[in-house]
């Protein structure tokens, strides 16, 4: 049995009003008027005063005007993906979208003459999901499938039939360079080859994602048109999912080749989406912004760009891309203790997931990776190289992004949060500790799963990911989308967890007896910005969640505020506003089970006590659960001793916190 205590300082001065177990309805839209009448106005309100809606289809019979908690997976790859299908998967985006909604799908031998084992679904369907599989090689993958085009019989083509890691290679080598360059033995000097062909998968992936959506009154599952955007700048994650809004999209995706960077891709997707198809809507989802050795996020490290020209360019990635995705299968991107420039206590639940540290081997204090300098980009993170920069995190970019909007009058690092799995194998949502079955075909196999790799983000200290949650008026395309825009969304490491998170100036002490009402009457939720700050006090927050019922119960809430102080340093501090901060409990290595404080639900009023009116800040939730068993102890735990893979004696940690964050609430002084 290992017994844990969480030990957190009292904080003087902190203000909670009420903790509470609660019925938590639905949240409220952000249209409505605030006020005391602002609930029995939106009970009444028309549909079409909801959302905008975009194409046809039947009205939803779930539809709730105080919002409903959706969850979902926005980060899927199938056999369309040029590092899945050389690895033996082939599964369709069809089948991802079958998985997604509870049914089964077949995943590829792991050793030569295997079978192929067929697998469904643990836990509940998702109500949502994008297949966004890399569009750089739907040229590649279709021509050197067809026996009749010009590229089958090249050198390239057989190597990619040939299949393995080396096929990725071949695919992936001219991306890394500057001017990235497409293989032309398959797609001829010019790349039109590839191009034409590319339009073969993109119209099956629409297809695929039209089939599979629900239209019916029912609403019982939604799929987005959806790619991935696979830059790739000296081995560092430069990638991006691309959502569509619905079925009107360019001719192609946009891809590196056309669009090697962050600007580019806006640009186009301005020029062939927004202004060049009607009815067209997008939104960009950066990831792995961990792995990313500062690169992702590059103009927020050079401190240079100012000027009308970069308040524009502000001003557009905030509206292009509002959402960041915060966890998945290659760890957190949250937080990581120790980054120079960001003023704040550590934070023991930086080190959950966070992959950095895993890879140098643990304990990280024997081996820790190295920071970036000032201004400074590294190279080869996603190979466990490189710096570390705080922009690679959640924390840190937030901090970054009121620092850039202090300059320019625009804070183009707005973003809400979200998370995914980031699957290569179909398995959409696929995040139960208990049966996950790896993010490659090797790592379906147990031993294979338990096994460290020094330079992939495979295998021992990678992780199942997580969910994406939206709260929306109805499970459609036009009332998720909307959700995803306005920022009204959660990150989850997997599990069903419904954060709840208002901002105002004003809530009562009993605001938690009627959450939605009072929450949106007397401010905004998740996403938004502070409302004009009144005379005098500080802010107030409404900090609640329900526990996933499936999952451990929940130990806490917490508040992170993150500020810009009078002489631009970035600032952060953890508070405890529900639930157990200070507690003793156990857990069962051999059982996995709990023995200490948890609730069902937790509520509270939240005062920053230490509110400064002339300071930028945000502010976001977090939820954590009691402990729980982690997936690499939890299956080898399943097996008999003797059946257990020797890889089951390893240097990952026994026992996790599952969390849920809720996305940030804004502050910005008159």
């Amino acid at each position: 049995m290992l017994v844990m205590k969480s030990v957190f300082a009292k904080i003087p001065g902190v203000v909670v009003w009420a903790a509470l177990s609660c019925s938590c309805a639905a949240i409220a839209p952000r249209d409505i008027a605030s006020g005391p009448e602002a609930s029995r106005q939106l009970a009444a309100m028309p549909a079409g005063r909801l959302l905008r809606y975009t194409e046809e289809r039947e009205p939803c019979a779930n539809r709730n005007p105080y919002r409903n908690a959706y969850f979902g997976d926005l980060h899927v790859h199938t056999s369309y993906s040029y590092d899945a299908r050389p690895l033996g998967v082939t599964t369709l985006p069809s089948d991802a979208y079958r998985f997604a909604r509870g049914g089964e799908i077949t995943l590829p031998p792991y050793a030569e003459g295997g079978e192929t084992k067929t697998v469904r679904r643990i836990g509940p369907p998702l109500d949502f999901a994008a297949v966004t599989d890399h569009s750089e090689f739907f040229g590649e993958l279709a021509l050197c499938a067809d026996p009749d085009s010009a590229a089958y019989a090249s050198r390239s083509c057989d190597a990619i039939r040939k299949g393995g890691p080396t096929a990725i290679l071949v695919l992936v080598r001219g991306l890394s360079r500057d001017i990235p360059e497409r293989s032309q033995d398959i797609c001829g000097e010019d790349g039109r080859r590839c191009l034409d062909a590319a339009r073969t998968y993109w119209e099956r992936t629409r297809e695929m994602a039209e089939a599979a959506y629900d239209r019916s009154s029912s609403c019982g599952f939604t799929s987005f048109v959806a790619y991935e955007h696979s830059a790739t700048h000296d081995n560092n994650s430069y990638h991006r999912n691309v959502i569509f809004r619905n079925d009107q999209v360019p001719e192609l995706p946009i891809s590196t080749f056309e669009a090697p960077t962050d600007q580019e891709l806006f640009d186009l997707l301005t020029a062939e989406c927004l202004e060049g198809v009607a009815g067209c809507d997008v939104l960009s989802i950066p990831h792995s912004s961990n792995l990313s050795s500062g690169a992702l996020f590059t103009a927020a490290v050079d401190g240079s760009d100012s000027g009308q020209g970069a308040t524009v360019a502000a001003q557009r990635r905030n509206a292009l891309e509002p959402i960041v995705e915060i966890f998945q299968h290659k760890g957190s991107a949250e937080c990581f203790n120790g980054l120079p420039g960001i003023l704040g206590g550590p934070d023991e639940l930086c080190d959950m997931e966070e992959l950095r540290r895993y890879y140098r081997g643990l304990p990280a204090e024997d081996n820790p990776p190295p920071f970036c300098g000032e201004g400074e980009t590294g190279m080869g993170a996603s190979l466990n190289a490189g710096c570390v920069s705080g922009n690679d995190f959640y924390r840190g970019i937030l901090l970054t992004g009121l620092q850039t909007g202090r300059r320019l009058g625009a804070n183009p690092y707005k973003f809400g949060v979200i998370g995914s799995t980031d699957t290569h194998l179909s398995m959409s949502g696929d995040i139960d500790e208990r049966g996950w079955r790896g993010h490659t075909v090797s790592e379906t196999d147990l031993g294979e799963r338990l096994t460290p790799s020094p330079v992939h983000p495979i295998g021992l200290y990678t992780n199942p990911g997580g969910l994406a949650g939206v709260w929306a008026v109805e499970n459609s395309r036009d009332a998720l989308f909307e959700a995803l825009k306005r920022r009204e969304v959660f990150g989850t490491t997997g599990p069903r967890i419904k954060p709840r998170f208002f901002g105002g100036w004003n809530y009562a002490d009993g605001a938690c007896a009627a959450i939605a009402e009072s929450g949106y009457a007397g401010g905004v939720p998740m996403g938004g910005d502070l409302p004009a700050r009144p005379s005098g006090g500080a802010p107030r927050f409404i900090v609640a969640a329900e526990r996933d019922q499936r999952s451990a119960p929940l130990l806490r809430l917490q508040v992170v505020k993150g500020w810009i102080d009078e002489s631009d340093r970035a600032h952060y501090k953890v508070f405890d506003v529900a639930g157990d901060p200070d507690s003793v409990g156990s857990i069962d290595l051999d059982a996995g089970t709990w023995k200490g404080p948890g609730h069902e639900s937790l509520c509270a009023v939240f005062e920053d006590p230490e509110f400064d009116p002339g300071q930028s800040s945000y502010y976001y939730m977090r939820a954590v659960e009691a402990p729980s068993l982690r997936w690499s102890w939890r299956q080898c735990l399943e097996l008999p001793v003797d059946q257990r893979p020797a890889q089951c004696e390893n240097s990952a940690p026994k026992v996790i916190r599952e969390l849920a964050w809720a996305s940030p609430i804004w502050y910005h002084p008159e």
